[in-house]
């Protein structure tokens, strides 16, 4: 597994795509965090259970947690369980790399 984060539009997915052709890329796994808030599910046991079921997949995120911090309580969990399911994605793949104004940085 591998992992690619940064802000929205900073080359994540463009990067993901061009090193890994043919790879299962699962793009903006942060709304795929609140699908599963929206079913119940727990961040963590959602993002093993995408690291059990897709172990060779490539998942791109967009960093949620910068920035003004949201009035509205459901949007502050939401950031929260995003950092969370990321944390164990991070956790179990081979290679994060983080995006910053286009450029990406091996962090793992």
């Amino acid at each position: 597994m591998k992992l690619y984060i940064g802000g929205i539009c900073q080359g994540q997915e463009e990067l993901a795509r061009k090193d890994n052709p043919g790879a299962e890329i699962l793009i903006g796994f942060h709304e795929s965090v609140r699908e599963a808030l929206s079913r119940g599910e727990d961040p963590r046991a959602f993002a093993q259970r995408i690291c059990g079921e897709k172990p060779d997949s490539v998942i791109t995120a967009d960093e949620v947690g910068a920035g003004i911090v949201p009035i509205d309580a459901g949007e502050r969990a939401y950031r929260e369980a995003v950092g969370r399911a990321l944390c164990v994605i991070a956790q179990f793949s081979r290679e994060v790399w983080r995006f910053t104004c286009g450029i990406g940085v091996r962090i793992k």
